[in-house]
């Protein structure tokens, strides 16, 4: 039976029984460098496939994915240039995943950006990702920062911003003795997760796109 997803990588030609397994560690071997998909030196060959994506980061994962799990029939092939997955912006970006909170309302945006959170926080309870939620304080430091900071909260709260209140002073001190406030601040859930998106881009591929 032809794999359902294969991939090119680099200078390795083609990847024989769709993608190569999990890796261990989060990013690669136990050693913390990057393990190679198959190795150097094998002359490239002809593939056909249904479908076809460039880039092996998170996107381009992430995307045939969605293509396999929506048709699992369809042969699909994923290329990228280097000699591993991941090595680029998904590998190396600050693991954070947004609320939403700063995006026009109603812009495609903001909705995808609460929309892809709750499915990111649903994938990692699935596959047993670690995550923290531990907030984040947006601070009014002058007074005439009050004004953008109660916009800001409404834009928060039409965009659907999870765990988005207003606190005081009073309550700021507690978290963050050190902060210097003029009198009300915003708090919302923020989580961090590292390294997430390089984790993710190895996981589906060892689960041939689940």
């Amino acid at each position: 039976m032809v794999p359902a997803l294969r991939y090119l990588v680099g200078a390795c030609g083609r990847a024989r029984g769709g993608f190569a397994g999990g890796f261990p560690g989060a990013c690669g071997s136990a050693s913390g460098r990057p393990r190679p998909l198959c190795g150097g030196g094998r002359s490239a060959s002809t593939s056909s496939f249904d479908i076809v994506i460039v880039g092996g980061g998170i996107v381009g994962l992430a995307s045939a994915r969605a293509l396999i799990l929506r048709h699992p029939s369809l042969s699909i092939g994923v290329l990228e240039k280097e000699k591993d997955l991941a090595v680029h912006q998904t590998g190396h970006n600050s693991g954070v995943i947004h609320s939403g909170i700063y995006y026009k309302p109603e812009s495609l945006k903001a909705k995808l950006c609460v929309q892809g959170a709750a499915l990111l926080y649903e994938y990692c309870q699935q596959k047993g990702i670690s995550y923290k939620r531990c907030g984040k304080l947006i601070v009014a430091v002058e007074q005439e920062e009050i004004p953008r900071l109660q916009a800001l909260y409404e834009r928060g709260l039409q965009n659907g911003v999870q765990g988005l209140r207003l606190i005081q002073q009073e309550d700021i001190k507690k978290k963050e003795p050190y902060c210097r406030i003029s009198s009300v601040s915003i708090t919302y859930q923020k989580t961090i997760i590292f390294p997430l998106c390089c984790r993710i881009a190895f996981m589906i591929p060892g689960s041939n796109g689940h």
